[in-house]
């Protein structure tokens, strides 16, 4: 008996201070864990779906939103055209300008093309660049580049002002103080403002421009009435003024030969003559030879 009892006593104190199994507990707290995260992840999940479910209306709201500003800008009187400003102008009038680009006052400002104004304006042959930008809410401002007239080719009784890049600019009867080119290829019936002039008379242009600024820093450039380019070997300028003609060559050393230049007319002041300047600055002498 008393073996029974001491049997049934052991096995109770080993019931009692039996522990649980550390592996038990682990995957017990790992499958807590993972439940967390499973409901977590389901809660993300839906929190996505629903606001990719809403993307499409919010895209809708702001395709309505930006209609509804266009149709605002483009219907609204309060931004019809109230001013029209020009910048830049010199040559032409401020109307004219107005005039070319077909803009009217209280028309809508949002209505017009600028890249189709800007065309218009520029079928002028004054124009050489124009930008328009609008000013909210009523005004509109043109800002243009003109090119300038610096030569003239003799056209039958008239003149064609042209400027330094070629582009023809205007026919008129009416003669500027600037120089006229002559001798130029460029064919007659090319001859319309808006045109320019040919490729060989381009490339004697570039000549023209350093002979006449080459001019100017020495003081003579209001002298020159003519420039004649018919023979890029030798190129004249006439100085009516002076009753004179001045042989350059072939536009080299061209410094040199306007001081030259300078000295012979303060000696022959009034007295008409030909200047060769035309010879070799190293071994010849430039001279003058009065007119018979």
């Amino acid at each position: 008996m008393e073996d029974d009892e001491i049997i049934i006593d052991i096995t109770k104190k080993s019931t009692k201070n039996q522990k649980p199994n550390k592996g038990v507990k682990k995957n017990q707290k790992n499958n807590t864990q993972n439940s967390k995260s499973s409901k977590r992840n389901e809660a993300r999940t839906g929190s996505k779906t629903k606001k990719n479910s809403l993307l499409p209306l919010k895209i809708f709201g702001c395709i309505i939103l930006f209609i509804g500003i266009i149709i605002f800008l483009f219907c609204s009187s309060l931004f019809n055209i109230k001013n029209i400003e020009v910048e830049g102008n010199v040559k032409l009038s401020e109307n004219k300008v107005i005039s070319l680009s077909t803009l009217e006052l209280d028309t809508n400002m949002f209505r017009f093309n600028k890249s189709e104004i800007i065309k218009k304006i520029k079928e002028n042959a004054y124009i050489e660049n124009v930008t328009i930008s609008r000013k909210i809410p009523s005004t509109v401002k043109i800002n243009i580049k003109e090119r300038e007239a610096t030569y003239m080719l003799q056209f039958a009784d008239s003149y064609v002002y042209i400027n330094n890049q070629g582009y023809m600019l205007e026919i008129s009867n009416e003669k500027l103080e600037i120089p006229i080119l002559v001798g130029f290829t460029t064919d007659l019936s090319n001859i319309k403002a808006g045109n320019r002039i040919n490729v060989d008379d381009l490339n004697k242009m570039k000549m023209v421009i350093e002979i006449y600024e080459t001019a100017r820093a020495n003081e003579l450039n209001e002298l020159i009435s003519k420039i004649d380019i018919s023979n890029p070997k030798n190129y004249t300028i006439v100085l009516e003024k002076e009753g004179k003609t001045a042989y350059l060559g072939d536009g080299s050393e061209l410094n040199p030969r306007m001081l030259c230049l300078k000295s012979i007319l303060d000696v022959n002041k009034g007295v008409p003559g030909e200047i060769f300047l035309n010879v070799d600055l190293n071994t010849e002498r430039v001279y003058f030879r009065k007119s018979t």
